[in-house]
């Protein structure tokens, strides 16, 4: 996979890993009855955010790490690869880990200190971001290995370099130096 197809298909691969991460770690993992004595029955539910905070903030430096992947070029690409490929697998880790942190997260967020407990078992979502991380891991190792040959920005986008200034005899002469980039007037 080279050029343009493969570099699209591992900035797709990590924007949509991040977006995955992010979606599921807004939504509700888990949802539980709490009776408490001589209080009325209650009803908890936590997102995945309460469960595992960090989980957005991966989900979003996924995101901006797409950015990176197109930005970059050469060895920066791959160490970029590389970043994505540890990001994602700290999003793994904390979605797995936040499967079992759901009763924990539940009774932090309904009882607090009351001492008691709240048990409840994790939905779907988690597997979302779990994927979400796998996908993005995938994209990275793809950056890291096949990198070499894909297109990179032009070098319009690089930081202006020191010219030799342009001799200006005519009109004419300093409309085609405006035209080729350079600045007549120096």
């Amino acid at each position: 996979m080279g050029g343009r197809a493969g570099l699209l298909r591992a900035l797709a691969g990590v924007a949509i890993g991040g977006v995955l991460v992010l979606l599921a770690s807004g939504r509700v993992w888990a949802a539980a009855t709490v009776r408490v004595p001589a209080a009325p029955v209650s009803r908890v539910a936590v997102t995945g955010h309460a469960v595992e905070p960090s989980l957005p903030a991966l989900g979003i430096a996924l995101l901006a790490l797409a950015a990176g992947v197109i930005a970059a070029r050469g060895v920066l690409r791959r160490v970029v690869g590389l970043v994505v490929v540890a990001v994602g697998g700290a999003a793994l880790a904390v979605a797995v880990a936040g499967r079992g942190a759901v009763s924990r997260a539940l009774t932090a967020h309904e009882v607090g200190d009351a001492g008691v407990p709240v048990h409840g078992t994790a939905n779907g979502w988690w597997v979302m971001a779990a994927a979400g991380a796998l996908v993005a891991i995938v994209a990275g190792a793809l950056v890291v290995v096949r990198s070499r040959g894909w297109a990179a920005l032009g070098s319009k986008y690089e930081a202006p370099s020191r010219q030799q200034p342009v001799a200006v005899d005519t009109a004419e002469s300093a409309w085609a130096a405006l035209d080729r980039g350079e600045d007549p007037t120096k």
